[in-house]
């Protein structure tokens, strides 16, 4: 299901992965490398090649972290945020027209299903 929603919206030429690091910088606000690989769950070089890109594509900047004169801070630029905000109404707006299409009882068995799963996975 969520391979299907990514299709939904235009990344242009950002990599799932690439899109995924930038969703996580400007939602979080501004993130280390180390700390953003860690979230993504990549590795470091992994990490500082998708943000090279970024910061390429005007996505990202890097300053100083405030609290470590050696380390940087990595913040999502105004196009960064409206890219993600376009990306993720298109996504809202396609998962909702597919629930339009389901009977009332298919989105009741539906919600009953993804309630039942989360309670699984809060174990």
């Amino acid at each position: 299901m969520l391979r299907l929603l990514r299709h939904a919206g235009d990344v242009g030429a950002l990599s799932s992965g690439a899109a995924s690091a930038l969703a996580t910088v400007a939602r979080s606000g501004p993130l280390r490398l180390g700390d953003l690989a860690n979230i993504e769950r990549v590795s470091a070089p992994t990490m500082s090649r998708i943000v090279t890109g970024l910061e390429k594509g005007g996505y990202l900047t890097r300053g100083a972290d405030p609290e470590d004169g050696r380390a940087q801070l990595l913040t999502a630029t105004a196009a960064a945020h409206d890219l993600v905000t376009g990306l993720t109404s298109a996504r809202i707006q396609r998962f909702a027209a597919a629930l339009e299409t389901l009977t009332p009882a298919q989105r009741a068995s539906v919600g009953s299903g993804l309630d039942t799963l989360i309670e699984a996975l809060d174990q």
